[in-house]
């Protein structure tokens, strides 16, 4: 009697594990097969049910085309954060030697002694206030050209006479500091009058 139950034991489970647990979550995810019982002991896969190949193929696919998307993304994150347009604008540079040079011949013309330091500190002044975005190369930029041309031309007899290093550098830096100066008190008060009253 007990040789009976041992060979409807063995017939019964003929399926491994395995098979057991894929069955069920085939039928949990809704998958069922079409033609065979989930009790029968075939394992072909049904028509409609991909090849597993195909799918490993398929994300292999995914993925490496996933990658390529992530990795074209990243390099124009890198292009952008290395283009010189972002840390500097050619546009912006013209605009502010513009603004600078018209502020050194009005002050200049206005005020004989350190005129011309005071209306380049004046023009940048209004342009840390009135501009959004931060130009600190541009202006600094500009402040060193206007103030080394203007130091050239100023003194041209000692420049021509062998010094014009001297006065080129000592032009320039006058320049850059003003403009820098300038530009920063008018950002510091921009931001004081935009910020919110706490």
């Amino acid at each position: 009697m007990s040789d009976r139950s041992d060979d409807v034991t063995t017939s019964r489970d003929s399926r491994s594990t395995d098979e057991l647990l894929e069955e069920t979550e085939r039928l949990l995810s809704g998958e069922q097969e079409s033609d065979a019982s989930p009790f029968d002991g075939a394992t072909s896969p049904s028509p409609e049910e991909p090849d597993a190949t195909a799918d490993e193929s398929n994300s292999w696919w995914r993925s490496s085309s996933s990658d390529a998307a992530s990795a074209d993304s990243r390099l124009g994150s890198i292009r952008s954060r290395l283009s010189i347009s972002r840390y500097f604008s050619p546009k912006a540079f013209l605009t502010v030697v513009l603004a600078i040079g018209v502020g050194l011949l009005v002050g200049g013309f206005a005020v004989p002694i350190a005129g011309r330091i005071a209306g380049m500190f004046a023009v940048a002044f209004a342009l840390g206030l009135a501009s959004s975005r931060r130009r600190y190369l541009e202006v600094a930029v500009a402040g060193v050209s206007v103030g080394g041309v203007a130091a050239v031309l100023n003194h041209l007899v000692l420049a021509v006479a062998g010094s014009g290093r001297a006065v080129v550098a000592v032009g320039a830096s006058v320049g850059l500091v003003t403009c820098l100066l300038g530009y920063y008190f008018g950002r510091d008060l921009r931001a004081g009058l935009v910020s919110d009253v706490e």
